[in-house]
Order: structure tokens, then C-alpha cells, then sequence
């Protein structure tokens, strides 16, 4: 009897110790749809393109949402959670690189060749208008060919 009382009493010293034993630092929130559309937002579907990942319904997309409100649960911020997918993806995955140099040649780009094209078209426009203008003919110039003309109107002549 002495050895059954000790043995449901070291049960429940172990049972409460495990519950001690556990982390109380992984707290764990529930991520709102919301939540995951506003990080989804910022991110492109990979195998559809140009599509944003919260707009997108295929398999995949719907899978990547599942992770996104997994790692929002676990405590992770939206900058955390789009480093993870640009680490095991690509920069393709997200809105605006986080790479400085690419986000600098997305941005930089356009601007760049729009002043190029604008250059290039001015020193167009201005070529064009120093080139000479061709002056108006005052004279009728004669056929080169008077042998051939005046046979045709003999031939008519005869007609």
C-alpha cells in the first residue's frame, strides 16, 4: 500500500514538474485574416505573375497564408516573416527588394531613362531643325529622254 501512495505521489510531483518544466517565453497569438493580408499585401504569388499573394487563390498561395499566420502566431513581424520567404525564395517575392542595391536600380531605372530619352530627344528636335531646307524648283526641268517622248507622240500622232 506504502508503494502504491509513493508511486501516485511521485506521478503527480512529475506531472506538475513538467508543467513547470515548460517555456512560458513562446507565447502564441492568433493571427487575424487581416493580419495575414496586410503582410500578403506586400508579397507576389510564385507561381502566378505579377499576382499579389493576398489576391491569389491557387494551392501554393494558400499555403504560403497558412505559413504567414503560422509565424504571425509564433510572434514573428512582418519584416521577419517576408526576410524568411526572400532567404528560401528570392527577392521575386516581395513588392520592393530588400536588397539596397536592387532596390536602388528599381527605383533609380526609370528615372534614369526617362532623362536619357529626354536628352536624346532634344538633341534630336535640334538636329532637325539646323539641317538646310530644301529650296522649290523654279523650273521644269526637261525630259531626259526627248527621243523617247516624241516617238510616243508620233506613234499617237498616226493612232
Amino acid at each position: 500500500m506504502i508503494a502504491r501512495t509513493f508511486t501516485v505521489l511521485l506521478l503527480a510531483l512529475l506531472a506538475t514538474f513538467a508543467v513547470y518544466a515548460q517555456d512560458d517565453t513562446t507565447t502564441t497569438t492568433t493571427a487575424t485574416q487581416d493580419d495575414v493580408d496586410e503582410v500578403a499585401s506586400s508579397m507576389f504569388c510564385p507561381v502566378c505573375e505579377n499576382e499579389p499573394l493576398d489576391q491569389c487563390y491557387n494551392a501554393t498561395c494558400i499555403q504560403w497564408k497558412r505559413e504567414i499566420q503560422n509565424m504571425l502566431s509564433q510572434g514573428m513581424t512582418p519584416e521577419e516573416i517576408q526576410t524568411s520567404f526572400v532567404d528560401r525564395y528570392g527577392q521575386h517575392v516581395v513588392s520592393v527588394p530588400r536588397d539596397p542595391f536592387l532596390r536602388a536600380l528599381s527605383f533609380g531605372a526609370p528615372i534614369l531613362g526617362t532623362i536619357i530619352a529626354l536628352i536624346i530627344g532634344f538633341f534630336t528636335f535640334r538636329s532637325w531643325q539646323q539641317q538646310p531646307k530644301p529650296q522649290p524648283q523654279t523650273s521644269v526641268d526637261k525630259p531626259k529622254n526627248d527621243n523617247y517622248r516624241s516617238q510616243i507622240e508620233r506613234d499617237l500622232m498616226q493612232s
